[in-house]
């Protein structure tokens, strides 16, 4: 009867063990979790957006404000696709159109590959709310630095470093603060409620004048800018 009862102690233990195991795994998570929402926050608000737009005024903008001709790329600072496009076909879109006052072109952010994209789209609200010239050279610099999509890259002290060698008397901690204010969060919560609003997919997406081109290509966005040239 002992051997019984001490073999039911020890089920008994083992099971509050499993229990007690189970309870701090189930915490452990919940910190981690926490911590990982609070270096890559989701983006949050998109739906009381109200979308009346591409709101371009608020964007970062190049080439003639007052061209009839729209241009509005899409983008994901994760997006290796994005990357390949802004050194290969956005120096040609620069040469023949932007630099001859024949459109304006504005970038938005659609950050949808993971976690750190949010943070990296944050990170270039901040960077132009700084300094809009600034502004085109982090991205360029981002693009340039870009690591495998598949890993977390775009952390904190990575943005920080980068947004540092486009503006050199950044105050890094004040930067990395400002990522995580209302003031950056509200703007990317608008630019994915317009990209939302326009049916955007996938990144880069371009619009001319309103419309989608059919893809991304050179060829493309020329002919959709000249037909709206040639009207």
């Amino acid at each position: 009867m002992k051997k019984k009862n001490n073999n039911q102690t020890f089920a008994i233990s083992v099971f509050v063990g499993i229990i007690l195991l189970l309870g701090a795994l189930f915490y452990v998570s919940k910190v981690q979790d926490k911590k990982a929402e609070e270096s890559f926050p989701t983006i949050s608000g998109v739906d009381d957006v109200k979308v009346d737009g591409f709101n371009t005024k608020d964007q970062p903008t190049i080439g003639n404000k007052n061209a009839k001709i729209e241009v509005v790329e899409f983008g994901d600072y994760k997006c290796p696709i994005c990357a390949d496009w802004t050194r290969i076909v956005f120096p040609d879109i620069k040469s023949e159109y932007i630099d001859k006052g024949l459109i304006s072109f504005s970038f938005i952010n659609y950050p949808f590959i993971a976690k750190d994209s949010n943070l990296a789209a944050l990170a270039s609200e901040v960077v132009y709310s700084y300094d809009k010239d600034a502004f085109w050279k982090f991205q360029e610099e981002i693009y340039a630095k870009q690591e495998d999509e598949t890993k977390t890259w775009a952390t904190k002290e990575k943005l920080t470093e980068l947004a540092k060698s486009v503006i050199p008397d950044l105050d890094e901690e004040k930067f990395k603060k400002d990522l995580y204010k209302k003031e950056a969060m509200k703007q990317v919560s608008s630019d994915v409620a317009i990209g939302n609003h326009y049916g955007v997919q996938g990144t880069p997406t371009v619009f001319v004048n309103g419309k989608a081109t059919a893809d991304p290509s050179l060829e493309s966005i020329k002919a959709a800018i000249d037909a709206e040239l040639n009207k």
